[in-house]
């Protein structure tokens, strides 16, 4: 299989990323913790900082990053699917249809009415739309959210594209859903587990 990214081994916060390979048509699951060894919680920053320096490493991989509208504009214009999808995501007709069918959803639907797990999902497809290799995170989904969000990104890695998606090492588990997905588990202090 073709390399899509690769990144040697690095240290942020005491916290050691081992070298890895992302390769076509697979995912990496980086199981993040939320206490340092000092019981200080790490939260989404730690995610927030691997993220970025994935990003320079490679300038093209770009972030299926929450959206929220500011209040005003919410209030104003909210933010409808359709207006998300062809005007923010700059998708075209045909490929933003095809995304709220797959996701169950509608153009008039207010983003903001969205229950979480279907707005991250249009996120996740509208910037797998976008791009072959994305960043992704699982953070704040349930568990029903999750085995959704799961089947949808595993759609697009079977089409040959690729991810790096994070989540908390609470929620690890030791079968991944898809055979194409690699794990690599980080603990505190210094040690990592793939």
């Amino acid at each position: 299989m073709t390399e899509v990214f690769h990144i040697p081994e690095f240290e942020i916060k005491g916290i050691r990323m081992p070298e890895f390979k992302l390769k076509k048509g697979n995912l990496i699951r980086v199981y993040t913790p939320y206490l340092d060894s000092n019981n200080i919680p790490l939260g989404f920053d730690l995610n927030i900082e691997l993220i970025k320096v994935l990003q320079s490493k490679k300038t093209d991989l770009p972030w299926a990053k929450n959206y929220s509208q500011s209040r005003v504009m919410d209030f104003l214009r909210p933010l409808t699917v359709k207006r998300y999808l062809l005007k923010k995501m700059r998708i075209t007709h045909n490929d933003a249809l095809k995304i709220v069918n797959e996701i169950e959803i509608n153009f008039n639907d207010k983003f903001e009415h969205l229950n979480f797990t279907k707005r991250k999902a249009l996120i996740i497809k509208a910037t797998f739309n976008k791009s072959n290799v994305i960043l992704l995170d699982y953070l704040g989904v349930s568990a029903d959210g999750i085995q959704f969000l799961e089947k949808l990104v595993n759609t697009e890695i079977e089409k040959g594209k690729s991810a790096i998606a994070f989540d908390r090492i609470e929620f690890a588990i030791d079968k991944e859903p898809y055979e194409n997905i690699t794990q690599i588990k980080i603990h505190v202090p210094n040690n990592t587990y793939k």
